[in-house]
């Protein structure tokens, strides 16, 4: 029971952080209703004129049901057998349940004897000890917070049995061929469902979460070509934003009516992504020799100077940017329609096919000989050169390719904004970039989807919580990388090195 005891006391003290800080207290003014509400962008007297039913519960219940069936979950993941499982998942819970329920009986203890708690914990105002404790006397309260965790965290252990009994079986039926064609088919039927789905959302979500789509979809292009260098080519790139400014600002030249070049969108969209993969190149030709920290270091600093450069040099706007940079525009032949992109919408699809596109391109990069010979330089880059793979010429490939990519975010970012200015590519970009590749897992297509998700799309989900979103959002990660070291989704390759152990180290622990 040591586990589970020391899981519980972790959920309790999480869940009385969340208290002191306020954000049971800001939980328990919204309804689930109203959190949807204003994840659709509803006004405020629209969110405020729900009220709490029963099929409509303050928001604050859900959360304690959630983080109880996670808390169940997570206690139950390392259990040998079923029973084992049950007896971890309730016995965290239920140290979780008393650990909060002794704090609101003191809490309201306090309060009945005319002592002001809130002096001290601002946030624990006698009304939210009193909504906490389901308006219940202080002993009923607390015994339906035992009771709640009990049972929920039963329901996460159950849920989790369930998942691994199920993953047991796809694996013992995927011994015959038919079981992995079928398997096959439902991948490649739920991928063409999620597609359908992106392409009709925007359609009824509104301009904003058309937005934050948009820049979802941005950054997946940034994750997925940093992935190339980093994920597939082991290259630590801290200066990638170097080559989304780049992009961007060729763009901005060449398009902007301040300059005497006036192209259009389509025609300067390769030379942006050409001039991106050109600059990556050129970095590659002085760091061929550096690696890890030393690479790290010297490419931050090249995305530094770009900025800078572009920051103080007049013939790019300094410091006040460029303005007007013109948007794409589609004309149909025959029929004389155009498709103006004045709004959020027409560039989401855009940004959508080009996502569809670099992922694609990546995937099977990453199948190639190319991709084989960047997976061995990862691994072991004297060996790989030993073998007779020319380093050299595949490290400029890496940089070089990566580099399109951020050219191509680049460019559509600056027409998407019609708008630019020397700050939008500061060193947080490339930090957001390579941490939504290790969240999704590294060398891993989809992980780089999923990682821009959670990163950039994830922080705008929880807005309705204000500014403890932000505090919310950083717990979620730490549980993250708690439960899944290797990424949400990992590469198979790098899925295999989590989960092997080293036969000669197991030898020398056994004895």
């Amino acid at each position: 029971m040591r586990p589970a005891i020391r899981a519980g006391l972790v959920t309790g003290i999480l869940l009385l952080f969340f208290i002191f800080v306020g954000v049971y207290r800001t939980f328990e003014a919204l309804t689930l209703s109203g959190v949807w509400l204003t994840m659709l962008g509803a006004t405020a007297s629209e969110i405020a004129a729900q009220v709490p039913t029963a099929t409509n519960p303050p928001f604050s219940r859900v959360f304690t049901v959630i983080a109880a069936l996670l808390a169940g979950a997570v206690a139950a993941r390392s259990a040998k057998n079923f029973g084992e499982a049950m007896l971890r998942a309730v016995g965290a819970n239920a140290v979780a349940g008393a650990f909060i329920a002794l704090f609101l009986v003191l809490a309201n203890a306090l309060y009945e004897n005319g002592l002001d708690v809130s002096f001290v914990l601002e946030k624990v105002k006698r009304e939210t000890v009193g909504a906490l404790l389901f308006e219940q006397t202080a002993l009923w309260g607390g015994v339906i917070w035992v009771g709640v965790m009990v049972l929920c965290g039963a329901i996460g252990a159950l849920l989790l049995q369930g998942w691994h009994a199920l993953h047991a079986q796809n694996r013992l039926t995927r011994v015959s061929g038919g079981a992995a064609m079928r398997a096959h088919q439902i991948r490649i039927a739920l991928l063409a469902l999620v597609l359908l789905l992106l392409l009709i959302a925007p359609q009824f979500i509104g301009v904003y979460w058309n937005h934050v789509l948009g820049s979802v979809g941005l950054f997946v292009l940034l994750g997925l070509g940093l992935n190339i260098v980093v994920g597939f080519a082991g290259l630590l790139d801290l200066g990638y934003v170097g080559f989304y400014a780049i992009g961007a600002y060729t763009m901005a030249v060449l398009t902007s009516p301040n300059y005497p070049f006036g192209w259009g969108f389509w025609l300067a969209l390769p030379l942006a992504m050409l001039a991106a993969a050109i600059a990556g190149a050129l970095l590659g030709v002085p760091v061929l020799r550096l690696r890890g920290d030393y690479l790290a270091i010297v490419t931050l600093g090249f995305g530094e100077i770009i900025r800078i450069i572009y920051k103080f040099n007049p013939l790019t706007g300094g410091a006040q940017g460029i303005l007007n940079v013109a948007a794409p525009n589609i004309t149909m032949p025959f029929i004389n329609y155009t498709i103006a992109f004045n709004s959020s919408t027409p560039f989401w699809y855009l940004i959508f096919f080009a996502c569809v596109i670099v992922a694609f391109v990546a995937a099977r990069l990453n199948n190639s000989r190319l991709g084989r010979s960047w997976t061995a330089m990862r691994e072991d880059e004297d060996a790989t050169e030993a073998m007779g793979v020319d380093t050299t010429r595949i490290k400029l490939l890496a940089f070089g390719t990566g580099a399109f990519f951020a050219g191509l975010g680049g460019a559509i970012f600056a027409a998407r904004q019609q708008h630019i200015f020397p700050d939008d590519f500061t060193l947080l970009v490339s930090i957001n970039a390579l941490a939504l590749i290790i969240i999704g897992g590294l060398g891993s297509v989809p992980g780089v989807i999923i990682g821009s998700i959670v990163l950039i799309g994830l922080p705008e989900v929880l807005r309705p919580i204000a500014d403890y979103r932000l505090l919310a959002y950083a717990a979620l990660l730490v549980v993250m990388m708690l439960v899944r070291p290797a990424g949400l989704v990992p590469a198979a390759r790098q899925k295999r090195e989590f989960r092997e152990r080293d036969p000669e180290l197991e030898t020398i622990e056994s004895t």
